[in-house]
């Protein structure tokens, strides 16, 4: 069965995760583009995938995007970020997911937040020139949203319900977003 062309609304878990990768690749690319530097690029096939076409999906790219900004605002998850003791190991990695969801409650700023991380963790592996782990970098995301987060994602209508996301009003959205930054920010810590 062929994806739907909008989006992923109705999608089976494998039309979600399909549109996820892409999603996040896309993700990855585009915040590299942007705060990347001349030693520090990526492409979409080292990251194993292929520019966005479907118009639903570039939307849905804009509006992780525009999450992405929110988190890059926040001074003190950046430093913690860029930390020299930040490697990019399975084990940070489930750390920082696990924390992002620990209390049990979904929304699409601790998705984008788990997204933001595992690409500041794709940066890390280029700015180190490990540059053979990005794509199990995403293996990892992947994988986690599909034991952790899918379900959460098809009940909102698959991808496409982050439209809704955008209708909150401005607190709801920045509440949404410092829940997952104070997280992110926790677990640093930890480390």
């Amino acid at each position: 069965m062929s994806a739907p062309s909008r989006g992923d609304s109705g999608a089976d878990t494998d039309q979600i995760l399909d549109t996820g990768a892409a999603l996040l690749k896309d993700f990855i690319v585009d915040r590299v583009r942007r705060h990347g530097t001349e030693d520090v690029t990526v492409t979409y096939t080292q990251l194993g995938g292929t520019e966005l076409c479907d118009p639903a999906q570039k939307q849905l790219a804009q509006c992780l995007q525009r999450i992405g900004d929110e988190l890059d605002s926040n001074v003190e998850l950046q430093s913690l970020i860029n930390s020299s003791a930040l490697q990019p190991t399975k084990e940070v990695f489930i750390q920082v997911a696990c924390q992002i969801f620990s209390d049990g409650k979904f929304n699409w700023g601790r998705v984008v937040a788990l997204f933001y991380f595992a690409c500041r963790l794709v940066i890390k592996a280029l700015v180190t020139k490990v540059p053979e782990i990005i794509r199990t970098i995403i293996s990892w995301t992947m994988d986690y949203i599909r034991d952790h987060v899918i379900n959460w994602i098809r009940e909102q209508g698959g991808w496409e319900g982050i439209k809704s996301y955008f209708a909150t009003s401005k607190w709801q959205t920045a509440g949404v977003i410092l829940a997952s930054v104070l997280a992110t920010v926790l677990v640093l810590r930890k480390m």
